[in-house]
């Protein structure tokens, strides 16, 4: 799991070092000025992490570095630095013992969700991650009606081609996790990750992701959660009259037909009221995003 995002985590490294080599260049700090093993500030700066770094910043190696975000003085670096040295438990008192606006300040939040999207789009749903996306995507009442019956496909509600199966996966991942932007993303990111380092960064990454998925399953009011709802009602209903030892049929002919009918009715009854959840949506998120 945790090579599954190791696309976005390096990204994200990269970002952190032109960040902290923006503020070595403001601040016109030569590398030896930062730390003593000037090809620590060259590997920082690059983004490039290895088997003896692998969450880019060592631990001994934070302190000095946020003294780079904590002034535009020059100066000011090599008080804070020396404090840092020679006083550690004052200088984290000073940060608020965390290093927030270094490791956190930089990141492009659309980016990081899109790119997050994209992984959990392609991955297998049979891995927990798989799972936990696809039911978030229930929430979309077109796509709840499809799921349905790929669950069961021996009493299909609506029948769909492949090709139109992925379209409406793509409004549904767009709807449930685009359309209202990054905010909810962040908010649990920040649960996750505040006042912490970068230890583990990507075991943790990852943990974060499924703490996110599960914030969007659907709630129990969801309108595709009550489509979906409804095609396991109408599908059910369908497969106990066929099944029903209560069916004895007088004149089999006849009976059947009137079963048929009946069968119809309610199926369609059932049908023109998903169509009309599809509708609530859309109308539902049309006043979403005008309120907001």
């Amino acid at each position: 799991m945790e090579n599954l995002f190791e696309r976005i985590i390096d990204k994200y490294y990269k970002s952190l070092g032109e960040t902290i080599n923006n503020r070595k260049k403001k601040l016109k700090l030569k590398r030896e000025y930062i730390l003593n093993d000037v090809k620590r500030v060259t590997y920082i700066v690059n983004g490039y992490h290895d088997e003896h770094h692998p969450y880019l910043i060592g631990k001994s190696e934070y302190d000095i570095l946020y003294c780079l975000f904590l002034s535009d003085r020059q100066i000011a670096f090599f008080d804070n630095k020396d404090i840092a040295m020679s006083e550690p438990k004052k200088f984290k008192k000073k940060i608020s013992g965390n290093y927030d606006k270094m490791l956190w300040g930089h990141i492009d939040w659309d980016m990081m969700l899109q790119d997050t999207i994209d992984i959990l789009s392609q991955i297998d749903i049979s891995t927990d991650l798989g799972h936990l996306f696809e039911e978030t995507l229930i929430d979309d009442v077109s796509y709840a009606v499809i799921k349905y019956d790929e669950l069961d496909p021996g009493c299909p509600v609506v029948w769909i081609f492949p090709e139109e199966r992925e379209e409406t996966r793509k409004k549904a991942i767009e709807r449930v996790h685009l359309r209202c932007g990054y905010k909810l993303f962040k908010q649990i990111f920040k649960e996750n990750f505040s006042g912490k380092t970068l230890d583990k960064f990507d075991k943790c990454f990852a943990e974060f992701v499924k703490d996110y998925l599960k914030k969007k399953k659907p709630n129990p009011y969801s309108l595709g959660l009550q489509a979906y709802n409804l095609c396991k009602n109408i599908s059910g209903f369908k497969a106990q009259w066929y099944s029903s030892e209560k069916i004895q049929y007088a004149s089999e002919k006849e009976e059947k037909t009137e079963l048929e009918k009946f069968l119809a009715d309610y199926i369609r009854n059932g049908n023109e009221q998903i169509e009309k959840l599809k509708e609530y949506q859309h109308r539902s998120d049309s006043l979403e995003m005008n309120v907001k």
